[in-house]
Formats: structure tokens, sequence, C-alpha cells
């Protein structure tokens, strides 16, 4: 299965340019995220993280969107 992951940093962006590309990829579930990147405590991350599976593959429109730094990044993938 196919997830989509979008993040913008506030609840006045903007998520439509992210949400073309990730349907355009063929997402079968989309996750959206209006929160700051400083940390993982975002509803919908935690959501996405609970809903995938092994074998499954996390689409994101750039890194920066899913995590803010490695350690981030790194943690999110254990």
């Amino acid at each position: 299965m196919k997830i989509g992951y979008i993040r913008v940093s506030t609840a006045e962006q903007n998520t439509i340019r992210q949400e073309v590309l990730l349907k355009e990829f063929g997402v079968d579930e989309l996750f959206i995220d209006k929160a700051s990147g400083k940390n993982t405590d975002r509803p919908e991350l935690k959501r996405m993280l609970t809903y995938v599976r092994q074998g499954d593959t996390v689409i994101v429109e750039s890194i920066s969107r899913f995590a803010r730094n490695t350690r981030d990044l790194l943690d999110l993938i254990a």
C-alpha cells in the first residue's frame, strides 16, 4: 500500500500542491498535519505510524515535511 504524508507548518498554509503530487504517485491513504515540524508530536503522523504496515511505502513531498532533522528521521524509521 502507498501511504502519503503531508505537513505544512501552520493552519493557514495550503496543502494542495503536496496533495496533487502525492495523488499523482497513486497513494492509497493520505495523512495531513498542519503543525510545526519542531518535533514528532503531530496527530496525523502518529495516526499514520499506527496505520502503516510492513511492506507499505510512505511517500512525502520532501524529507523536510516528514522530519526536521536526522535524529527524528531515524527514530521515525525505526
